[in-house]
């Protein structure tokens, strides 16, 4: 599969983490979709397709944890789901198919996503 053909949900309750995560991801030419919390994630998920999903661990109401656990014990295709924070370490024995420690530059959020999809 290739960048162009994949479609990313962000999950983040910080707009401006969604705004930038959505700008440069699409200038690099994925497809992006936003959600503010974990809720919203799952109507978003239950309404469309997508290929790859970062979300942010601690969020208010239902966190980075329990949106993974809801997605990989009720969803029929498995849907790769980087973890994004603050505290990677906190995340370590987690089953996060990939963690990604915030503040991250660009370089090193493409090279995670391009263990999922092949980029360029």
């Amino acid at each position: 599969m290739s960048y162009l053909d994949t479609k990313i949900l962000v999950v983040d309750d910080e707009k401006m983490i969604l705004e930038l995560l959505h700008s440069r991801l699409t200038k690099t030419g994925f497809v992006v979709d936003v959600a503010e919390n974990a809720a919203e994630g799952i109507k978003k998920i239950h309404n469309n397709s997508y290929d790859l999903i970062l979300t942010d661990i601690k969020m208010p109401g239902m966190s980075g944890n329990d949106f993974f656990e809801y997605l990989k014990t009720t969803l029929a295709q498995p849907i790769p789901v980087i973890a994004m924070s603050g505290t990677p370490w906190l995340t370590e024995k987690s089953s996060f198919d990939a963690i990604i420690g915030k503040p991250f530059c660009k370089d090193e959020l493409l090279y995670v996503i391009s263990r999922f999809v092949q980029i360029g």
